[in-house]
């Protein structure tokens, strides 16, 4: 944040180098002109110092204003994009965000991951093909993220085009 000091500090030290050249206007002696002198170049040092350290602060600000405005924006995208998706089960055990009906546009029925959708990502699940049956379990499809490597296991046959009938699952 500009710290208010700092600018009250610069335009102290530039009134000071004002009074310290008016000073000098009215001195005749050349010790005291030089002894003036350089009282009077290191007030201007110090203006231009607090004068440059007051710009590198707004520039700080104007860049943080910067990141500010683009998390908005991401939000905001994030805000509309997420509403094209509904959380269904898919089977037993197996929920996961689908593409709304009314909701996809131009865009091909598709699962996404639901952990990825927590963290405000869309990573599309893919079919990674049969899953060994395991004891009562009837054949079953695995679905993956390749982002975070969740898996999921559906019943053979269903997909984002066509859901597992209620039986199933």
């Amino acid at each position: 944040m500009v710290d208010m000091a700092m600018i009250s500090g610069a335009m102290t030290a530039f009134k000071a180098v004002r009074e310290s050249a008016a000073a000098l206007i009215s001195i005749h002696d050349a010790s005291a002109i030089r002894a003036k002198v350089l009282e009077l170049n290191t007030q201007i040092a110090t203006a231009q110092e607090r004068a440059l350290s007051a710009l590198s602060d707004q520039f700080a600000l104007l860049e943080r204003v910067s990141e500010l405005e683009k998390q908005v924006a991401d939000f905001e995208k994030w805000e509309t994009e997420k509403q094209k998706y509904e959380l269904k089960i898919v089977a037993h055990g197996a929920t996961t965000f689908a593409l709304k009906e009314d909701g996809s546009g131009t865009e091909p029925p598709h699962w996404i991951c639901a952990a990825c959708y927590q963290n405000r990502k869309i990573s599309v699940l893919q079919d990674a093909g049969q899953a060994a049956a395991s004891g009562n379990d009837h054949r079953r499809n695995k679905w993956k993220c390749s982002a975070c490597d969740f898996e999921m296991r559906v019943p053979f046959g269903a997909s984002p085009t066509k859901p597992p009938h209620p039986s199933d699952m």
